[in-house]
Parts: structure tokens; C-alpha cells; sequence
């Protein structure tokens, strides 16, 4: 029973954590007015008016990581400090399972966890140039700079809530990172089938960004770090 109580306090948190994080999904599933910038990616991050990548920047100082996400034609699919946050919060719910005063903060990752940050950060990028051109509606496989399989998807949307209204006659589009776990993927590959044992499926809240080093997207701020479910 205590356990149960704790994972729907999680629950109840995590709803309020993410629909509060909506407000700060400054483009949905869209694209941005401007496709590109003179800045590195590293710095577009730094210099985000929200200041949502602080947590995430001091982590990539902290692993020696700029250089990694600055790679000239790789492309970032960014985690924002509410993902960080998010996996803080769960981790905390595994520890005081054995534990109840205990805490897991940035500073528990940071003092243990460090090196499982540096490598799994690699699960966020994409070593070659990701564009809309180069995707599909169902999906296109791509390997990631860790080595596992991601499916990236460009799909049209009737959901109100991701920009679609029938006052418009063309379909909005947004992008989906499915990060592969393992398993058998559905032949043909349609992205949206992938089952959840499979693949982690997340939209990206901010698509398309060319910067001075690469391609640059945001998955949604309700995303968990390291693609933990």
C-alpha cells in the first residue's frame, strides 16, 4: 500500500509537472520563425530567453560534453531541464523505496552518476544531418552516437493541440524521436505502431533549427532523461 500511495503521488505530480510545462512549450510539435542561427548549438541552449537548459548545460560542462554537442553535422535532439527533472523525481521515488528520507538531486547524479550521464547523452544524438526532407511519415531508422536504433518520423497531426484547426488546408506536420529499447519493429515500419516495449516515442516541441555546428530539435518538456519509463 505505502508504494502504491508514493507511484500516484508520483502520478498526480507528474500530471501537474507536465500540463504546467505546456506553457513553456514555446513550439509544439512546429517549427521555429526563424529555421536558423549564427550561434553553436551549445550556445542557442545557453541563450534561450526560458532559461530551460541551465540544468542540462551545467551537466554537459560538468561531463566535458560541449564539444560532443558542438560536433559539426550531428544533430541534438535536446532534452530541456524538465525531462532532467522529471527523471530526479522518479529516481527519487526508486530510493525511498529502500530509503524514505533520501533524496536523489542533481547533485546524487552528478557525485554517482556522472559517467552514465556522458554516455547516455550520446542516445540524444544523431550523427548525421537530420531535415524534414530526409524524413517520412512513417519513419525513418537511424543509428545514434551510442549505438542503439532510433526511428525519426515528420507526421501530420489533426490533434487541436498540436497546431491543426479546420480553418487551415494544409495538415500540420511534427516530428517524433522513437528511441529503440529492442525488440522487432513493425515490417512495414509505420513509427506511430512501434510498440511501447519496443521504442520510446516523443514529440519534439521544437523542430528544424539549423545552428553554426548542426541540426538542433527539443523533445517535449514531459520527456523522461535517459528514456527511462
Amino acid at each position: 500500500m505505502k508504494n502504491i500511495i508514493k507511484y500516484m503521488a508520483f502520478a498526480v505530480v507528474m500530471a501537474i509537472v507536465f500540463n504546467g510545462c505546456k506553457k513553456n512549450d514555446y513550439i509544439v510539435g512546429g517549427k521555429l520563425e526563424s529555421t536558423t542561427t549564427t550561434l553553436t548549438t551549445y550556445d542557442y541552449l545557453k541563450n534561450n530567453r526560458f532559461k530551460m537548459f541551465d540544468t542540462l548545460l551545467m551537466l554537459v560542462d560538468k561531463a566535458g560534453l560541449k564539444d560532443v554537442i558542438n560536433q559539426k553535422g550531428i544533430t541534438f535532439y535536446a532534452p530541456s531541464d524538465y525531462s532532467i527533472n522529471n527523471y530526479l523525481a522518479l529516481r527519487t521515488l526508486e530510493v525511498q523505496n529502500v530509503d524514505p528520507s533520501k533524496k536523489y538531486t542533481v547533485d546524487t547524479l552528478i557525485k554517482y552518476d556522472l559517467a552514465t550521464f556522458k554516455d547516455s547523452l550520446n542516445a540524444y544524438i544523431v550523427p548525421s544531418t537530420v531535415t524534414y526532407s530526409s524524413l517520412t511519415e512513417n519513419g525513418v531508422l537511424f543509428k545514434t552516437a551510442l549505438g542503439n536504433q532510433t526511428v525519426i518520423s515528420y507526421e501530420t497531426t489533426t490533434d487541436p493541440t498540436l497546431g491543426y484547426s479546420g480553418a487551415i488546408s494544409t495538415l500540420p506536420r511534427i516530428e517524433y524521436y522513437t528511441f529503440i529499447k529492442g525488440g522487432p519493429l513493425p515490417s512495414p515500419l509505420v513509427a506511430s505502431q512501434i510498440a511501447d516495449t519496443v521504442g520510446v516515442r516523443v514529440l519534439c516541441q521544437t523542430s528544424g533549427l539549423t545552428t553554426a555546428t548542426g541540426q538542433l530539435n527539443v523533445l517535449q518538456n514531459g520527456h523522461i532523461l535517459y528514456f527511462k519509463q
